[in-house]
C-alpha cells in the first residue's frame, strides 16, 4: 500500500510537528526548530514521491511510540529513516 503525504502529514500533527512546503532551491527539505515550534520543511518543487521520502525520513528521527500508525506508514518511514543521508542530496 503507497503511503500519502497525507498519512505523513498527519503523523507529524499528532506529534506537534508542523510542516510546510516551501520553494528551496538548493535544499529537498529537513527537520528545524523555530522557537519552541518543531518544523520540518519540505521543497515544494519536489515530485510527490520524493516528499514522502523526505517527510518519512524526517519523521523518522522522532519517538513515535505513542502514535497508533497504520502499519505501512510505520514500515515507509523506517525505511526510510534508515536510508543513507546521500541517497537525498539536493537537485543538481
Amino acid at each position: 500500500m503507497k503511503v500519502t503525504i497525507a498519512e505523513l502529514e498527519q503523523a507529524a500533527r499528532a506529534l506537534g510537528v508542523k510542516v510546510t512546503f516551501e520553494d528551496l532551491r538548493t535544499s529537498k527539505g529537513g527537520a528545524c526548530r523555530v522557537m519552541e515550534t518543531r518544523r520540518i520543511i519540505i521543497n515544494k518543487h519536489l515530485h510527490a514521491n520524493e516528499k514522502v521520502a523526505v517527510l518519512a525520513r524526517e519523521l523518522g528521527r522522532f519517538d513515535l511510540t505513542p502514535l497508533d500508525l497504520p502499519d505501512h506508514v510505520k514500515k515507509k518511514i523506517l525505511r526510510e529513516s534508515e536510508r543513507p543521508a546521500d541517497a537525498l542530496k539536493p537537485p543538481a
